[in-house]
């Protein structure tokens, strides 16, 4: 091989270098970004699972809070209150199926 042939296989390897080189850059300032891009929503995320459980905490709180509310109020000694037996669901369930009972008074009938 001559001493041109030589030195125009070494030109063309420098060009390939300096083509592989700057593809390189490229890729690695694109890495750069993208790393960036993920490190940011990271801290993002961390953030919102900072005030999440943040809430979290608060609602635990205001639970227990209102679950002793409620046992202080000793509900389990008040027996069948509030309750209807089979008679009176039967009554209940007359009325509002078959009409039975009194006339309501409803916004409807009066001229306003």
């Amino acid at each position: 091989m001559s001493l041109i042939e030589s030195s125009k296989l070494l030109e063309q390897r420098v060009k390939k270098a300096i083509s592989l080189i700057n593809k390189l850059r490229a890729d690695n300032t694109e890495l750069t970004e993208r790393l960036n891009l993920v490190n940011n929503h990271n801290e993002e995320l961390q953030e919102l699972l900072s005030k999440t459980s943040a809430d979290t905490a608060v609602i635990e709180e205001a639970i227990t809070s209102a679950l002793e509310s409620l046992d202080s109020l000793n509900l389990d000694d008040m027996g069948d209150f509030g309750t209807l037996d089979s008679a009176e669901l039967a009554e209940a369930e007359d009325f509002t199926l078959n009409g039975e009972g009194q006339e309501l008074d409803t916004f409807e009938d009066e001229n306003i």
